[in-house]
């Protein structure tokens, strides 16, 4: 209502007035001097005096009249200048190994901020750790948090193959030998033991301790610490482990317990009274939902422990086998089906190629064509060309002597014409370029003797070449 009072900070929305209040994680004196800030902001001494002008004051007589609202309830700040909202802040609560840290940051930092904080509470080189637990997936150092849309509060946990356990971390005060427990989240162990390979998969102990039951000393010393009981568990179970000595723990698991594996499990842990712990669950995956096999007391010896321990096991193998199989099979399947699509697609790349090489082929014939047929109209051009412009031919009896010549063609064919006896060489071979020999092509042969015609000069006469009267000519090719 504050926040919403238009006298006050010129806000008449609720719903924008609740955005801000969000904005400012819910802090009313933020949220109003966000819009109405101090000229230098507001500094941390006087975050009092901004709450005290916040609160109504007390009345002592019902006589005094009521202050109003923007009075009572806005604080009095000196100036209006507009100055950034606060940014929103996001929590991460990080398990690492015994450890749990509180980070707060900014939506507008990047994840290896996050890091930074990490390494100095945790003593962890950043480049040793792997920081888990996000919904999206792994991410990178540099994403900024606003662009994986974060809730406010979030779970994260931290992962360091490389670093081994410290003593602190690895001596267990029941004895040397015990069970390999999983690093990690409850999530980060059922993802480990379920949802490999078919092969690799393995059942999930859950152990669950309580300092405060009498069960406990003889359970862990004398049971969880066996060498029957270690050796089985590592070979054959990811063993994850809760303290549920305080409350807060075995509320905290509680929910664990109902997001992963239902009500009904976290409904059968709460119904067992401290006396009866510590309690092994036995927990297998299955294809839709994880099965609960077993729940182990702590008033148990070490060959029950072992035969219920066996006793799941052989359940589990039964339907590892199963899933072995139909992963296999499936497996199977998906090759098939890769081969034939590696098969489809190399009959598609080969008809490809082979379709485009014939496309070459064509364009390649075309355009070959095409210049031909462009070579033969220039040819036939010019040969109409050289045709039109040929004098006419004298007729035999004139005035003026005339010269008769017969060509032989390389086909056997005869061209015979007459010429006036001054023509000039040039026109001769202009009439045999129009009947399709260019003499660039051909030579021009006489037959005895046997001479080039075509070397002459062109500009000579039929008499000056002693064509004449008549003579009879062949046309020859040129090498």
């Amino acid at each position: 209502v504050i926040v919403a009072d238009s006298a006050c900070t010129g806000i008449d929305n609720i719903a924008e007035a609740i955005t801000l209040l969000e904005l400012n994680n819910w802090d009313l004196v933020a949220a109003i001097n966000g819009v109405m800030p101090q000229e230098n902001g507001i500094l941390q001494s006087q975050a009092a005096t901004a709450e005290a002008a916040v609160a109504p004051p007390a009345t002592s007589s019902s006589s005094s009249s009521p202050p109003s609202s923007s009075s009572a309830f806005c604080p009095v700040l000196p100036s209006r200048h507009i100055v950034e909202r606060q940014p929103r802040m996001l929590n991460f609560r990080v398990e690492y190994r015994q450890r749990t840290v509180e980070v707060v940051v900014e939506e507008g930092s990047a994840v290896g901020e996050i890091k930074h904080i990490l390494e100095t509470e945790l003593q962890v080189p950043i480049s040793q750790m792997q920081l888990k637990g996000w919904k999206s997936g792994d991410v990178s150092d540099v994403t900024v948090l606003r662009s994986l849309h974060l809730p406010k509060n979030n779970s994260l946990y931290v992962l360091t193959p490389d670093i081994a356990p410290t003593a602190s971390t690895s001596q267990n005060r029941y004895g040397e030998c015990h069970p390999v427990f999983f690093i990690g989240t409850l999530e980060a162990a059922s993802q480990e033991a379920f949802y490999g390979k078919a092969r690799d998969r393995k059942l999930l102990a859950i152990y669950l301790h309580n300092d405060e039951s009498v069960l406990s000393n003889v359970f862990c010393s004398q049971m969880m610490c066996a060498d029957s009981i270690v050796a089985y568990l590592s070979q054959n179970f990811i063993t994850w482990a809760w303290d549920v000595t305080k409350e807060a723990n075995k509320a905290r698991l509680l929910t664990i317990c109902t997001r992963h594996f239902g009500s009904v499990v976290a409904q059968t842990i709460r119904t067992y009274k401290t006396d009866q712990f510590p309690l092994l669950l036995i927990v297998m995956g299955k294809r839709t939902s994880n099965e609960v096999l077993n729940v182990i007391q702590g008033n148990t010896t070490v060959d029950e422990l072992m035969m219920r321990l066996m006793g799941a096991m052989e359940i589990f193998s039964a339907q590892q086998q199963e899933d072995i199989k139909d992963e296999d099979e499936r497996e199977a399947r998906e090759m098939v089906k890769r081969e034939q699509d590696e098969a489809y697609q190399l009959s598609l790349e080969a008809d490809r190629k082979k379709r485009e090489a014939q496309e070459r082929e064509q364009a390649e014939q075309l355009r070959l064509q095409q210049i031909q047929k462009e070579a033969d109209d220039e040819k036939e051009a010019i040969r109409l060309s050289l045709e039109h412009a040929l004098p006419p031919e004298p007729a035999e009896e004139g005035g003026e002597p005339i010269s008769k010549l017969r060509i032989r063609t390389p086909s056997g064919e005869f061209l015979v014409r007459r010429f006036l006896g001054s023509t000039k060489l040039q026109v001769l071979f202009d009439f045999v370029a129009s009947k399709g020999y260019p003499w660039d092509d051909f030579k021009l042969l006489t037959t005895f003797p046997r001479r080039n015609i075509t070397q002459l000069d062109p500009a000579s006469s039929l008499l000056e070449a002693k064509l004449f009267p008549q003579e009879t000519l062949f046309l020859e090719a040129k090498e």
